[in-house]
C-alpha cells in the first residue's frame, strides 16, 4: 500500500481524506502569542473580521519524521510500502524542503517520495486527491507519482481575492500592488504559474469574476482536448458564490466530480474573509 500524507494548505474534501486515509500535517498557527492550530473555521475568520492578525510557522521537519514512522506501521489495509508526502509550492513555504529533510533522515526505515505540487489550496487539494485514488491500486510508487506530476501540469487554480493586504502581509505579494486593488475597488483574481503567484485579471462583480472563469475553462478544455472536468470550489466566510458558480459550470460543461469546500484556516491567513475559488482538472478526451 502506498501512503499519502499532505500539509494542511491542501484543501480537500472530508470524506475523500477518510476514504482513501489520508494524513494531513497542520501548521502550527497563532494569533500573537496563542496557538489556535486546531481552531474551527468559524472561529478563525470571526476573529479575523474583528481585526486579530494571524500567524502561521513552519510544520517542523520532526513533526514530518514522526508521521512517516507511523504511518510505515499503520497502513489500514497492510503495513505502508512507501508514502508520496505532496505539498504546497516550495516558492510559498519551506515545507516542501523540510520533507525532503525528513524522508531523507527515515529512508533506512521507509521510502518517501517527496511532491512540490507548486500550488496550493484547491490546487494542491486537487493533486493529492488524484494521488490519493492512485494509491488505491495496485501500482507502485513511482507511477503514483508519475500520475501526480501528470495532474499538475493541467490543474488550473484561480482564486478571488479582495482584500490583497493579506498575501502582502504573508510576503505573497507587493505592497504596490495590495494599495492598487483597494483604490480602485476592484476584486483582484491570482491564479498560480511556476509555483508562485501571478495576477490573472480583475472584476468589479462576481458575474464578471465567473464569466472569466469559464472563459478560461473552455480555453482549457480545447487546449488539453478534454470532455469533462473535475471541480474543486472552496470559500473563507461566503458559500454562495461557489453555488452561483457551480450552477453556472454545470449549465455549460461535463463535470465528472465537483465539492465545495470552506478553505482551511491556514489558507485563511494569507487570503481572508470573502476570498474564493476554483480548482479544476481538465479529464478524458
Amino acid at each position: 500500500m502506498i501512503k499519502i500524507v499532505t500539509d494542511d494548505a491542501s484543501s480537500i474534501p472530508e470524506p475523500a481524506v477518510r476514504k482513501y486515509d489520508i494524513t494531513i500535517l497542520k501548521h502550527p498557527l497563532y494569533f500573537g502569542d496563542e496557538e489556535a492550530t486546531d481552531i474551527p473555521p468559524d472561529q478563525f475568520y470571526k476573529r479575523v473580521k474583528e481585526g486579530e492578525m494571524p500567524r502561521t510557522t513552519l510544520l517542523p521537519t520532526g513533526d514530518l519524521i514522526n508521521t512517516y514512522l507511523a504511518c510505515r506501521q499503520t497502513g489500514k489495509k497492510l503495513d505502508t510500502d512507501a508514502i508520496l508526502s505532496v505539498h504546497l509550492s516550495s516558492k510559498m513555504s519551506g515545507t516542501y524542503n523540510s520533507a525532503l529533510t525528513a524522508a531523507e533522515m527515515v529512508k533506512d526505515k521507509v521510502k518517501v517520495e517527496v511532491l512540490d505540487t507548486g500550488l496550493t489550496t484547491l490546487g494542491e487539494g486537487m493533486i493529492v486527491l488524484e494521488a490519493a485514488i492512485e494509491s488505491f491500486s495496485e501500482k507502485d510508487i513511482m507511477s503514483i507519482k508519475t500520475k501526480a506530476e501528470e495532474v499538475k501540469s493541467k490543474v488550473k487554480m484561480i482564486l478571488a481575492i479582495p482584500d490583497l493586504n493579506f498575501l502582502h502581509r504573508g510576503g505573497r505579494l507587493g505592497k504596490g500592488k495590495a494599495l492598487l486593488g483597494a483604490m480602485m475597488r476592484i476584486i483582484p483574481l491570482v491564479t498560480f504559474a511556476d509555483g508562485e503567484v501571478i495576477p490573472f485579471g480583475r472584476a468589479r462583480t462576481e458575474h464578471q469574476i465567473i464569466s472569466k472563469i469559464k472563459d478560461e475553462i473552455r480555453e482549457d478544455l480545447a487546449k488539453y482536448k478534454s470532455n469533462k472536468l473535475k471541480v474543486l470550489l472552496g470559500y473563507t466566510t461566503d458559500e454562495k458564490i461557489c453555488r452561483e458558480l457551480e450552477e453556472s459550470i454545470r449549465k455549460e460543461f461535463s463535470i465528472s466530480e465537483l465539492h465545495i469546500l470552506k478553505l482551511n484556516p491556514i489558507v485563511g491567513v494569507y487570503v481572508g474573509p470573502g476570498a474564493w475559488g476554483i480548482s479544476y482538472y481538465p479529464r478524458g478526451g
